[in-house]
C-alpha cells in the first residue's frame, strides 16, 4: 500500500511573545495561515524499520528529522513498524515556514492512514505537541489562532485565496538566538487582528505584525529593506514568518502580486507566489 501526502507550508500573519515560560518555551499569540508551497511525503509499507529517502542534499535523515520523530511517535500503535518515506522538499529549510513541522504532521497523517490506527484528529493534535511547537497547527490547518507555546489551538474563519509572495535570502537565524533575546510585550492586539479579518479590509492588514522581526532586523539588517521592498510593490501587509529569515507580503489580487514576483525574481535565491489555502 502507498500513500501520497501534502504538506503545506505556513506564515505568521501575527506573532506575538508575552512572557517566558517555566518549560524554557515562550507564552505566544498569534495567528498561523497555511499556504500552498508545499512538500510532498509518499509512504509505503516496508521492510525492517525506518527508512527515509529524500531528494534535498542538506537535510538531515537521522533520528533528529521531525518525520522520524513522527514515526517513532506511533510505531507502537502497531505490530509490524517498518515503513519507507520518499520526501519531496520545495519548502525552504529552517526558513520560518515550519516544512519541518509540516512534514512530520504529513506524517501523522499519512501513517494514520497507512496503519488503519483511526486516531481523531484531536488525538494527532495531542501526539502532534510532544513532537515541536507547529506540528499540531498542521493537523487542520488553514486559519488558527496558536497560543501557549504554540500548541493551544483555535479554528478561525478561513482567510482563503489571498495572493502572497515569499522571498528568502538562503540565510538562517537561530530560532533560539531570536528567541533568547527577544522581549515580551503582549502589545500586538491578535483579538482585534482576529475581529478585522472576515471582512478582509485595510485595517486587518495593517494589525499583521511579528514581535520577533525586532530581533531578526537586527542581526540581518537588509531583512527590513525586502519588508520595505515589499510593500513599495504594492503589498497591503509584508512581515516576517516565524523567526525567519523568509519574508511575505499579501496582495489585493493575483495581478499585482505577479508584478511584484517579477521585480523581485532573480534578485534572491527563493521567490515564490503562492496563496493562502
Amino acid at each position: 500500500m502507498e500513500i501520497e501526502m501534502q504538506a503545506n507550508a505556513k506564515v505568521n500573519l501575527a506573532l506575538d511573545v508575552l512572557a517566558e515560560r517555566e518549560d524554557g518555551y515562550h507564552e505566544l499569540d498569534g495567528v498561523m495561515q497555511e499556504i500552498g508551497l508545499h512538500d510532498t511525503l509518499t509512504l509505503e509499507t516496508g521492510r525492517g524499520g525506518f527508512v527515509l529517502f529524500c531528494d534535498h542534499p542538506h537535510l538531515k535523515l537521522n533520528e533528529h528529522n521531525l518525520i522520524y520523530r513522527a514515526w517513532e511517535a506511533l510505531r507502537d500503535r502497531v505490530e509490524d513498524d517498518a515503513v519507507i518515506i520518499e520526501l519531496e522538499k520545495h519548502i525552504p529549510l529552517s526558513a520560518g515556514l515550519g516544512g519541518g513541522s509540516a512534514d512530520a504532521a504529513a506524517t501523522l497523517l499519512g501513517l494514520n492512514e497507512l496503519w488503519n490506527l483511526e486516531l481523531s484528529d484531536e488525538e494527532l493534535m495531542d501526539i502532534a505537541a510532544t513532537i515541536d511547537s507547529d506540528t499540531a497547527f498542521f493537523i487542520r490547518g488553514g486559519t488558527q489562532r496558536a497560543q501557549g507555546r504554540g500548541t493551544d489551538l483555535t479554528k478561525l474563519p478561513s482567510f482563503y485565496g489571498k495572493p502572497l509572495l515569499l522571498i528568502n535570502t538562503g540565510e538562517t537565524i537561530s530560532s533560539r538566538y531570536v528567541y533568547a533575546r527577544v522581549q515580551p510585550n503582549g502589545a500586538l492586539g491578535v483579538s482585534e487582528l482576529i475581529d478585522a479579518m472576515p471582512y478582509s479590509n485595510m485595517k486587518a492588514y495593517t494589525l499583521m505584525q511579528n514581535h520577533l522581526e525586532s530581533v531578526a532586523f537586527d542581526s540581518v539588517p537588509h531583512l527590513l529593506k525586502i519588508k520595505q521592498e515589499l510593500l513599495d510593490s504594492g503589498a497591503l501587509a509584508a512581515l516576517m514568518s516565524g523567526s525567519g529569515p523568509t519574508m511575505f507580503g499579501l496582495y489585493e489580487d493575483v495581478e499585482e502580486a505577479e508584478a511584484a514576483e517579477q521585480r523581485f525574481r532573480g534578485r534572491y535565491p527563493f521567490v515564490y507566489l503562492t496563496q493562502t489555502v
